[in-house]
């Protein structure tokens, strides 16, 4: 089963319990089968989040992956996670960010303000500022940068 229908099944799952499905992975040897589930809850997402999260999941896997036996991890995004995903962008609104630049190697700082398909917009010091994500080289969440 390719992840992206995973995805499509787990994603809703997790929404009924207010977890934001931030990234997916799955593994498959001839020997074992890692999966794992980062996920996201903008109030906070401690060590309860993640619990509630692996066991609405894990259920779940089983049946879709048609397997009992796997490793199953599940965490929360951390405050300096490497945005991986244009999608994420979405689902950090409200959380500081930094940019980098593919033209200029310049980092810029600020908050996700909003995203679409295209770009993100984030508040700087100097106001706001659209980001066109094919400008950008790399991206990490930084909490030093709410308070932009």
């Amino acid at each position: 089963m390719e992840t992206g229908s995973i995805r499509d099944d787990i994603e809703p799952l997790l929404a009924g319990a207010g977890l934001k499905l931030v990234e997916l992975v799955v593994n498959q040897s001839k020997v074992s089968t890692q999966v794992r589930v980062v996920v996201y809850r903008p109030e906070g997402t401690g060590i309860n989040e993640c619990s509630k999260a692996h066991k609405l999941v894990l259920p779940r896997l089983q049946t879709l992956l048609k397997q009992e036996d796997f490793h199953l991890e599940v965490a929360s995004p951390g405050v300096d996670r490497h945005i991986k995903d244009t999608r994420e962008y979405g689902i950090f609104i409200g959380r500081g960010i930094r940019l980098l630049d593919k033209t200029t190697g310049l980092w810029t700082g600020g908050r996700i303000v909003g995203a679409d398909e295209a770009s993100v917009v984030i508040v700087t010091a100097e106001g706001e500022l659209t980001v066109a994500f094919d400008t950008i080289l790399k991206a990490r969440l930084d909490y030093s940068q709410e308070g932009a």
